[in-house]
């Protein structure tokens, strides 16, 4: 792949990518606090089958866009390679591992999700006493680390790796840092359980920065292709 046709790509991809935060920060806003992280499954299931779409929906971005984002990595990651590369390629690589771990949960929540509300819903107190125990392993990145942490240290190395080498409008490098810090809000949120850190990166960096950050990247990457 030459480095025109990884620039238009990339392009396309990171924009794609900043619509998927779209819809995930604006489901994750409009879903019930009874299906939200760290609820009870008691209340999730129940308020889960009555109305499920929210949730869904915010699987789908996350999954999809997850899936988009692994080759937006490579070309955003391309602009700044000569800047620092083994800063680049380290990152990038935990990007990369971080939005594969994602997209692997998501569709997995998809999956699996309506069976085991529909099995709770018809089973005895010991169906509902097991699925209530395995409620901890079902997320393969239950804090984050992988999925926010090590794409947020990429946004932050690739962003201050353009600020400094001028490749991109300080504007834009600034937003991207934001980006990062909005990524590790969600890290502490579900480290600490506080839910109101998680809503606020969701809002703010969900439905605003994060689809800044991409969107514009991915319009400078396709002007570069």
């Amino acid at each position: 792949m030459t480095k025109d046709t990884l620039s238009k790509l990339g392009g396309t991809l990171s924009i794609l990518v900043g619509v998927s935060y779209v819809v995930v920060g604006i489901s994750y806003v409009l879903t019930p606090t009874t299906q939200r992280p760290g609820s009870d499954v008691a209340e999730f299931f129940p308020s889960f089958a009555q109305n499920p779409m929210w949730v869904m929906l915010e699987y789908w971005a996350f999954a999809l866009g997850a899936l988009v984002a692994l080759g937006a990595v490579l070309a955003i990651s391309e602009t700044v390679r000569t800047a620092n590369e083994g800063w680049v390629r380290w990152a990038s690589n935990l990007a990369t591992v971080g939005f594969a771990v994602t997209a692997i949960n998501f569709f997995r929540l998809l999956a699996i999700q309506p069976a085991r509300a529909e099995a709770y819903l018809a089973g005895d107190a010991a169906t509902k006493a097991a699925i209530a125990a395995n409620e901890g392993l079902l997320n393969l990145d239950p804090q984050g680390w992988l999925g926010f942490g090590a794409v947020g240290l990429w946004v932050l190395v690739v962003s201050l790796l353009a600020l400094r080498g001028g490749t991109w409008p300080q504007s834009l490098t600034y937003v991207g840092i934001a980006v990062a810090i909005a990524y590790w809000l969600v890290v502490a949120g579900y480290v600490l359980g506080i839910e109101t850190l998680i809503l606020i990166a969701a809002s703010l960096g969900g439905i605003i920065l994060g689809p800044i950050w991409y969107i514009w990247v991915g319009l400078r990457l396709r002007q570069a292709g």
